[in-house]
């Protein structure tokens, strides 16, 4: 029960972060491109305000990622006693997310929220100081 409550309180300190922040994706925040899971924590605001067609569109598996991150948290993950129904288990999960992701970017990718592209990145604004600074 203890290891059940430190998950949802490391849970809720991250979520507290990403809103007090106000920096949104971290991934996002330093590349530009989203991650794997931009707009999960969107979806899950959307789907606690009653909003289910609005959560899914912010990210199709956000039903999935708070009990999974859970899993990961409390069970170490080590979900099945096999190590190898645990890799399985766990290259299945990254699929799903890949997959989503994939046709996420394929279908909004660049200008479309939550797969639009940050030009406030701090790697394009490194890029962007460097290409003004080089070119005479």
């Amino acid at each position: 029960m203890k290891k059940i409550f430190k998950a949802f309180g490391a849970i809720f300190l991250i979520g507290l972060a990403v809103i007090f922040l106000d920096i949104g994706c971290f991934f996002r925040y330093t590349i530009g491109v989203p991650c794997l899971g931009c707009g999960t924590t969107r979806a899950c605001v959307q789907f606690l305000q009653g909003h289910l067609v609005d959560a899914f569109y912010w990210h199709p598996l956000f039903w999935f990622t708070v009990p999974l991150l859970a899993l990961l948290i409390v069970k170490q993950q080590q979900v099945f006693r096999s190590k190898a129904k645990n890799r399985v288990f766990w290259i299945t999960i990254f699929a799903m997310y890949l997959s989503v992701y994939i046709v996420r970017m394929v279908m909004l990718f660049p200008d479309t929220p939550p797969m639009d592209y940050n030009q406030k990145a701090i790697l394009w604004q490194i890029y962007d100081f460097i290409r003004s600074h080089t070119t005479a």
